[in-house]
């Protein structure tokens, strides 16, 4: 190895020298101490060899004394920082206070390398190594075995009674290893509350570079998606606690946000990535939809609560939409889809009694005719369907599950359930159908009111007809009002009706007032069905709101107006009735109710869009209006600042020229008047002139800036400031309302097809709840069917009362029975009827339970196998390549020690033949004795070594003609050396391999 020469600092030259070399034994004296390089270069030697460094610039960390750091400083070649007094002493990245023994860093290369035998051997008595003992890392054995999947060495690990586990439990779960798992959560060392929220109490003070504290055995089975883990740990008692709410004030979340706010929030997003995680939702939920879906409800709203951390909880509830959407993806029938998507509340019991009366005998046709029985069934399932998971799915915004083929398709068969085919007719027939039922729409809504339960009536209430009736209602209205303005009509001529401030209504406006009075009948019963929130929520509900409070205050104006001037202007105090428009006062009931009267018809007509989301290509169009008018809006916000901003100091600038008239005397001694513009001289002014400026519709343009008085600065600054109101109008925000539209409409276009099928959807199912059947204005109608719910409303109130009472009584029968241990044979069948009569009533219920609870057991099987399969689908990655080289490693390792072992094995057989043969030598010591010792020991070697010979042709010949051939060991059966031989005969047989034996001795 070999050291550059340090170099110095000359600061009178300003230029580098060379100092002598380090090896030498060179005297630096620095006041109070003195370094000799050679010392030094032996500690640094020294320290590398303990440490285990191979870099020298890394052993800067092993240096901690005072004396040696001020020397280092003043050493050549050293340079300080101008601020920093600590810049020369790195960080201590690693543990190097107590060097590793050579058993010790043996042991941990063993645990690297997958060296069972080593480890074995390291771990035995009398000198055993410290199995928790860490190398520079920070890492200890079974760390390292488990992040490399050694199953056995970790087995052999955990059998030490001092063994602490540790991190390595999440090293095993992070690679997927059950056996390693399993072991480790057996260990005795592990509790079911270590696995949960007392994971950091166990680890302690243990600083781990791969894992946080706060992350749990089972927060990271959840977030790894580890399913047969995660089951085990959860059967061994982990439990996952969720997170309060975000502004929760209670002890504990004070507490954590007080002390580290940063841990605190990592710790929330931890917990919610685990419960996000679809191996969380699919092991721990008896609803996983559900789940999925208040979940995602949850994460959104916290995304917007947190917005440090926005990403995050976004990306995690877009997770648990797409586990919703993967789950309905594995439905394989309509069945299943039906279960999915019919999924009761617990208080459904009353809703069925009402389906019953609803739909009347199911066993008719919507249609009349005879009909199979498969369509009769497939009519009562699609008419049972009650669907409350789609409008769960609708509430929380569930975009891509509401726009999955699989929901579009059964919400499509039960749209059309009505005119079954309708969508594989002739375009014709498509458009001359509606047609028809628009024109004939008053004459069926008079049947309907009529006869509610008949074909006809059954036939109107599906979701379809209610739709295109509903239309029909408003066609009918939009042409009232386009009749309205017309003088066709009235009784008198239009001369005279410009001069009457109380006109009568004529029928064109009572028709008017009375389709607008069953609308807002139809949006009071709308916002009691669905409740305030859920109304409040969907924007078209605000237009029509303020359509129909236009409407009525049009209404109310009028109304006013004929009773204050025909009724109670008896004394003239409201003046006359008959006048001339110019001669009626600013306040005029019918100039109110007239100019509110035309706002509300700009509403109804631009009301028309909202069908457009029944087509495919003008649907994403009137989405992406909707998002450009939020645009517009905060558009608005940052323009008005701006515009306001203007118009105050324009308005300040020019409020003292506003003198109305001003006398100027020029230098010939002309006296003249004039008068300043006053555009800009007050504030509502100049917000009015700066607005139309914007559209190049001010008076006069930029002239209205100058000044009767020759102020230039004045002038100047006034022009100045209006020419940078319109660059930054025209030029910034202009084209930033551009851009923000645009993207907007990017957005949706990016998404068309599933926010057309969301809209569409919801549009749709505002259709399926029962009752709103008639539009305005049949609605306002008393039928009989409102007469037998009212009457029907009352016998189940009364019944429910009597019900009560009655049970009360029972109850008490039945303990005064009990305690006098008398059954009477009446009371007991009529206690049986009654508990039948109240089961059976939700047998159905418990039923449809079974049926869903059995559908998504099925769904969430078939997901974990789909993503099992997905996984192993990935393909091979640095993981699966480490995994190998690891198993490679073992096996060279196990091959290696059974070599040692046959070795070792063969040299005691040796040994053994060894005394055979001397025991054998010694009991021919007669022939040495006898005198004949030379020769017949040379007789004996001669004969020993041809028999031996012969043998090993005979066995070499016989295992050439009976196993398979090896051409190039018996080209060099003769020529092979004693080791190669050797190696040769250990390989093929027990026999063979005596007779080499025999030979070498």
């Amino acid at each position: 190895m070999s050291y550059h020469k340090p170099q110095s600092y000359d600061r009178k030259k300003g230029r580098r020298f060379q100092q002598p070399n380090a090896c030498q034994e060179t005297l630096i004296t620095n006041n109070t101490m003195e370094l000799k390089p050679s010392l030094v270069h032996h500690q640094y030697l020294v320290a590398v060899a303990g440490a285990g460094i191979s870099q020298p610039k890394q052993m800067i960390s092993t240096f901690g004394h005072s004396n040696e750091s001020s020397s280092a400083k003043e050493m050549p070649g050293y340079q300080k920082g101008n601020n920093d007094s600590h810049s020369s002493q790195p960080l201590s990245l690693f543990a190097s206070c107590n060097p590793l023994t050579p058993q010790e860093r043996q042991f941990l290369d063993a645990a690297e390398k997958g060296d069972k035998a080593t480890i074995i051997r390291c771990l035995q008595p009398p000198n055993p190594v410290t199995v928790n003992v860490k190398n520079v890392m920070g890492r200890t054995a079974i760390e390292i075995c488990a992040d490399n999947e050694n199953f056995e060495i970790i087995q052999i690990l955990l059998a030490q009674e001092d063994i602490r586990i540790g991190n390595a439990l999440l090293q095993a779960i992070r690679e997927g290893v059950y056996r390693i798992v399993e072991m480790m959560v057996n260990h005795p060392s592990i509790e079911p509350e270590m696995l949960g929220d007392c994971w950091s109490e166990y680890i302690g003070v243990d600083e781990s570079s791969d894992f946080s504290p706060d992350v749990s055995p089972v927060i990271l089975a959840a977030m790894c998606n580890q399913f047969e883990i995660l089951q085990l740990l959860i059967q061994r008692g982990a439990s996952l606690d969720k997170p309060h709410n975000i502004k929760c004030v209670c002890l504990d979340c004070e507490f954590k946000s007080k002390c580290d706010s940063l841990r605190y929030s990592l710790l929330r997003i931890s917990t919610y990535r685990a419960l996000a995680s679809p191996a969380w939702i699919s092991l721990t939920s008896s609803d996983p939809i559900y789940t999925a879906f208040k979940l995602s409800w949850e994460l959104s709203r916290l995304a917007q609560l947190e917005n440090e951390f926005k990403d995050i909880y976004v990306s995690l509830s877009n997770q648990c939409k797409r586990y919703a959407v993967e789950l309905l993806e594995q439905c394989r029938s309509s069945q299943e889809v039906m279960a999915v998507m019919n999924k009761e509340n617990e208080t459904g019991d009353e809703e069925e009694e009402d389906d019953e009366y609803e739909y009347g005998d199911e066993s008719d046709d919507y249609l009349g005719g005879v009909e199979r029985d498969g369509e009769k069934d497939a009519e009562k399932s699609i008419a049972s369907l009650s669907l409350d998971r789609l409008q769960l799915a609708l509430k929380y915004e569930q975009k891509e599950f509401v726009a999955n083929p699989h929901c579009q398709q059964l919400l499509a068969s039960v749209w059309y359930s009505g005119i079954p085919g309708f969508r594989q007719m002739h375009m014709i027939i498509r458009i001359c159908l509606p047609l028809a039922f628009v024109i004939f729409f008053p004459l069926q809504g008079v049947l309907y009111t009529l006869f509610p339960q008949s074909r006809l009536g059954k036939f109107i209430r599906t979701p379809f007809m209610k739709m295109l009736h509903h239309c029909s209602s408003f066609i009918y209205f939009l042409m009232l009002l386009l009749l309205a303005n017309k003088n066709t009509f009235r009784d008198v001529s239009s001369e005279e009706f410009q001069y009457l401030r109380a006109p009568d209504p004529n029928w064109v406006e009572y028709l008017i007032f009375l389709w607008a009075t069953g609308m807002i009948w139809g949006e009071c019963k709308q916002v009691w069905d669905s409740g305030l929130k859920a109304y409040c929520r969907q924007w078209w509900n605000w237009l029509d709101f303020i359509m129909l409070s236009m409407y009525l205050l049009a209404f109310v104006t009028r109304f006013m107006a004929i009773i204050l001037i025909k009724h109670m202007n008896s004394d003239g105090r409201y003046g006359p009735v008959c006048a001339p428009r110019f001669e009626w006062p600013n306040n005029d009931p019918l100039l109110c109710s007239e100019c509110v009267f035309a706002v509300a018809n700009v509403f109804s007509f631009f009301r028309i869009i909202y069908l457009f989301q029944m087509s495919p290509s003008l649907g994403p169009l009137q989405i992406s209006l909707g998002c450009m008018l939020i645009d517009i809006g905060k558009f608005l916000l940052i323009f008005m600042l701006v515009l306001l901003s203007f118009s105050c100091g324009i308005s300040q600038l020019y409020e003292k020229y506003a003198s109305p008239e001003i006398i100027i005397t020029d230098d010939k001694g002309e006296i003249t008047c004039a008068t300043n513009p006053g555009t800009y001289t007050d504030l509502p002014t100049s917000l009015a002139n700066l607005y139309l400026a914007l559209f190049s519709l001010a008076p006069n343009g930029i002239k209205e800036f100058d000044l009767v008085e020759p102020h230039d600065t004045i002038t100047m600054t006034g022009k100045a400031l209006f020419a940078v109101y319109n660059a930054a109008s025209m030029i910034v925000l202009i084209n930033m309302l551009i851009a923000m539209m645009s993207m907007s409409y990017q957005r949706i276009e990016d998404h068309a097809d599933m926010e057309w099928k969301f809209a569409r959807t919801k549009l749709w199912m505002g259709y399926f709840d029962e009752g709103s059947t008639l539009p305005a204005p049949f609605n306002i109608v008393v039928t009989p069917k409102s007469i037998f719910y009212v009457l029907r409303a009352v016998k189940r109130i009364v019944f429910d009362r009597c019900l009560f009472v009655s049970s009360v009584r029972k109850n008490k029968t039945s303990s005064s029975n009990l305690r006098n241990r008398n059954y009477p044979r009446d009371s007991s069948l009529k206690n049986r009827h009654t508990a039948t009569t109240v089961f059976d009533g939700k047998n159905e219920n418990i039923d449809s339970k079974k049926f869903y609870e059995e559908v998504m057991k099925k769904l969430v099987n078939r997901y974990i196998h789909q993503f099992k399969m997905s996984r192993k689908d990935m393909g091979v990655n640095a993981d699966d390549l480490n995994e190998i080289k690891q198993d490679i490693s073992s096996l060279r390792y196990e091959l290696r020690e059974d070599r040692k072992r046959e070795a070792s094995r063969g040299s005691q057989h040796i040994d053994s033949i060894k005394r055979d043969i001397l025991k054998t030598l010694q009991e021919v010591g007669l022939m040495v004795r006898s005198g004949n010792t030379d020769e017949g020991l040379s007789d004996l070697r001669h004969n020993l070594i041809e028999t031996v010979r012969e043998e090993i042709r005979d066995s070499l010949g016989t295992h050439r003609r009976t196993n398979y051939t090896r051409p190039a060991q018996t080209t060099r059966t003769n020529t092979m050396d004693s080791s190669e031989t050797t190696n040769y005969m250990q390989s093929e047989g027990s026999e063979l391999y005596h007779t080499h034996l025999y030979t070498q001795l």
